[in-house]
């Protein structure tokens, strides 16, 4: 078997910070991001559970991976039920956030899977919120101009506005 012969890798120049700090001028030519800003390019948020994360990862046996964004440190999880590629992500520093439910982009039925999701974490499905209470702040940009609840509104985003009404009955603050 063949062996690598060692090579000397200088060490970082002296006015370099570290990678991950990648805004305001860091003179270090390489940008790190973490395995959390790979993973969400291929998934697209479709509803906010609420906190804590951890019970919902306990309920699946789910391995949770610690990552990190523009607004800090996120936990991660991602999982498959049957044929569907979910993640579910919290801000670590902030409490109270929500944990933002992703889907596979080549998934077209968020309310099957949202269904799915919630059958499975064995949770009421009128405690999943919309995107409106997604922390994560590039999802503002996502958001379609609602509808109004007519014809053209999903049953779904109806379920979701009349649960957000005033004296709608309980929900998770």
């Amino acid at each position: 078997m063949q062996r690598w012969e060692p090579v000397a890798v200088p060490g970082p120049e002296p006015d370099w910070w570290p990678a991950p700090e990648y805004q305001g001028g860091n003179p270090n030519p390489a940008l790190q991001y973490g395995m959390w800003d790979s993973i969400s390019l291929s998934h697209r948020p479709i509803g906010v559970l609420p906190p804590p994360m951890q019970a919902y990862a306990d309920r699946l046996l789910l391995v949770v991976e610690k990552s990190w964004e523009d607004l800090g440190a996120v936990d991660v999880a991602s999982f498959r039920l049957g044929r569907t590629f979910f993640v579910l992500s919290q801000f670590t520093e902030v409490e109270d956030t929500g944990v933002t439910v992703w889907l596979d982009r080549r998934q077209t039925d968020d309310e099957a899977s949202l269904a799915l999701l919630v059958e499975t974490l064995g949770i009421p499905a009128d405690c999943v919120r919309d995107l409106t209470w997604c922390p994560h702040p590039v999802v503002q940009f996502m958001l379609p101009v609602p509808p109004e609840d007519g014809l053209g509104a999903s049953r779904w985003a109806r379920f979701l506005r009349k649960l957000r009404r005033p004296g709608a009955g309980s929900v998770v603050p």
